[in-house]
């Protein structure tokens, strides 16, 4: 029994000083883990001093904005508030009232001497035998749609058509 005793004597002592060991390892830890978070970094410091630079940026710009002040003494440029600036503007900008444009009417084309076949298309006789110049109003939508409705227009000859190559001869011999 006396061994027992001695066993239980010493296992004692040894778990109470590993219980000791493991708490102080912890209390160590988060020592640890709770200064690292109380460490300021580079980029924390550069951060709070960028921050610190717009603040002191917004309150100078809402200053010059919100008072009068000189912008150049010597050529008498005064700075006005930016609401007081607002309001002048509203009120000349309602006092000049613009007017509606007018009609755009489009130029009148000179008369010009046209070939034969294209004189009967776009020219009516008069009583006198000359032809009387028709002028045809472009369409509002671009250009487009200038044929009458459900005619198209007349295409052109394949020599005609840009980036057109001579037509291929039949029964030669290939090169």
């Amino acid at each position: 029994m006396k061994k027992d005793n001695r066993q239980n004597r010493a296992t004692i002592p040894m778990i109470m000083t590993g219980l000791v060991m493991i708490l102080l390892f912890f209390g160590l830890v988060m020592l640890l883990v709770a200064q690292s978070e109380h460490v300021q970094t580079h980029d924390e410091a550069l951060k709070e001093q960028r921050l610190k630079n717009l603040a002191d940026l917004n309150g100078e710009n809402e200053k010059i904005l919100s008072q009068y002040h000189w912008v150049d003494k010597a050529k008498g440029i005064v700075g006005i508030p930016i609401d007081r600036a607002m309001n002048l503007v509203l009120t000349e900008l309602q006092a000049n009232r613009t007017h509606p444009a007018g009609p755009i009417t489009a130029p009148v084309p000179s008369p010009v001497a046209s070939p034969p076949a294209a004189a009967g298309a776009g020219a009516t006789p008069a009583a006198g035998g000359q032809p009387q110049n028709q002028v045809q109003q472009a369409p509002a939508n671009g250009g487009q749609g200038a044929t009458p409705a459900g005619a198209s227009p007349a295409p052109a000859a394949p020599s005609n058509q840009p980036g057109a190559s001579p037509a291929p001869q039949s029964g030669g011999a290939k090169p």
